[in-house]
């Protein structure tokens, strides 16, 4: 990716997040949050088989699909099925994409318990400014929300989910496209969701309306999660991840036009430090240091190729 498409990218990608947290917030009033993230999942994985066809993208094979399944069980079923949860049970928007987007964070700390990556100074620092961003956009709602209780669990569980899957992606699985990436990812997390399904009763979409609201999220999420898995595979999980950080305010934004929900200072400012922390982050031209044996291929690949000695 240039560096104008890397930007347009980043700003797509934290905008269809937002625009699905309220999306799905809104759908979550008349559906369960199991059958309606199943039913996403089902109909992701007609629409990535399409798409996979016609692009004619390779299928990995052997560990590298073992490693794609895993990554992207984290990624999508290890995302959502916590977030959801939450959401279908009383927990606002605002909140669920608080804990979210603390990923920048997390993601750092794994970074360097796991791989032993030091980050620069600009990284460490886009990393403060977009943890300023979350606590500054959502720590009014947090406050005024006082059921907490084992939803911090379970969107706690979404936030390790994501990083974890983020990681292992962009260390191991540079090679596989973004929307294969994608369509594993959902497939693994299909009989997943369909246990979790009847752990509560199910309620579908009642009308034409529901239907549509469920296609609505179907595209954005599939749209949102693709995005994302490129940037990760493009500049880095470390550096994907600090996009997150604006993903709250943005949601601010999104509830004030689907949900009719006011928009408080605090998420303008919020917006303004994520912004800030994204393009300090992702203009970042020092190399990643997660997989030494990764950046010494891509150094050989650099390297002229020797003429072959003539006879």
């Amino acid at each position: 990716m240039t560096r104008s498409t890397i930007a347009v990218s980043a700003c797509a990608m934290v905008t269809l997040y937002a625009v699905n947290y309220a999306l799905t917030a809104l759908a979550l009033r008349s559906m369960s949050p199991f059958l309606l993230l199943l039913l996403r999942f089902g109909i992701s994985v007609v629409v990535l088989l399409v798409v996979c066809a016609v692009l004619r993208t390779p299928i990995p094979r052997g560990r590298l699909l073992g490693a794609a399944a895993g990554a992207g069980l984290l990624s999508q079923a290890g995302q959502f099925v916590g977030a959801y949860w939450a959401l279908g049970h009383g927990v606002g928007a605002g909140f669920t994409a608080l804990v979210i987007a603390m990923n920048p964070v997390v993601t750092a700390v794994l970074s360097r318990l796991i791989l032993r990556r030091r980050s620069s100074r600009r990284a460490l620092l886009s990393v403060v400014l977009g943890a300023a961003a979350v606590l500054v956009a959502c720590l009014p709602i947090v406050l005024s929300d006082p059921r907490i209780g084992p939803m911090i669990l379970a969107v706690g569980g979404s936030l390790l989910a994501v990083s974890l899957g983020a990681l292992w992606q962009g260390r191991s699985l540079r090679t596989v496209h973004p929307v294969m990436f994608t369509l594993i990812g959902v497939l693994v997390s299909v009989p997943v969701t369909g246990a979790l399904v009847w752990t509560e009763p199910p309620r579908p979409p009642a009308d034409a309306a529901s239907w549509a609201l469920l296609g609505a999220i179907v595209a954005i999420g599939l749209a949102g999660t693709t995005l994302y898995s490129a940037l990760v595979r493009a500049v880095g999980a470390d550096a994907a991840s600090i996009l997150f950080s604006v993903i709250p305010a943005a949601t601010a934004v999104a509830a004030l036009i689907v949900l009719g929900e006011p928009l408080t200072v605090a998420g303008v400012v919020g917006l303004a430090l994520g912004a800030a922390a994204s393009v300090l982050r992702l203009g970042d031209d020092r190399p990643s240091s997660a997989d030494p044996t990764a950046e010494a291929a891509v150094e050989e690949s650099r390297v002229p190729a020797r003429s072959a000695p003539q006879p």
